[in-house]
């Protein structure tokens, strides 16, 4: 495991593009290499990649605002759990070093494959929730 590189767009970008395995979609307008590019230079440490033999298999963005810490895009190949849990626990050792007690991610509302894997993270679930956006 290691901090994302740009070389490493384009199997992050293939890993993005299965929302089964982090319930999300890719969207240009947040996941273009400008934009990782800005959010790694921001912070080195907010987008880990799980790597094995040259072949990305996961990957974990920490956003953080001083008030929460979120897990986003939380995406592992084939939904595999040993790689989930070491991205998670990652994670976990960065935000408790910047001084977060408590972490939050979001999931589809009705997807089982996801809910397990956080709850065998030993996360909590939350209240269901609609997102709204529109580009501007």
């Amino acid at each position: 495991m290691r901090p994302y590189q740009d070389s490493d767009y384009e199997q992050l970008k293939e890993l993005y593009q299965h929302s089964e395995w982090y319930g999300g979609q890719f969207d240009e307008a947040r996941d273009s290499r400008q934009k990782l590019a800005k959010v790694i230079a921001k912070d080195p440490d907010s987008i880990w990649i799980y790597e094995d033999s040259g072949q990305v298999l996961g990957t974990i963005s920490l956003i953080e605002d001083g008030r929460v810490a979120w897990l986003f895009r939380f995406a592992v190949k084939d939904n595999n759990l040993k790689i989930a849990k070491e991205l998670y626990d990652k994670a976990v050792e960065i935000f408790k070093s910047r001084g977060h007690t408590q972490i939050l991610v979001y999931t589809p509302v009705g997807n089982q494959t996801l809910n397990n894997r956080y709850e065998l993270l030993g996360m909590a679930k939350g209240n269901d929730f609609t997102t709204f956006w529109t580009d501007i």
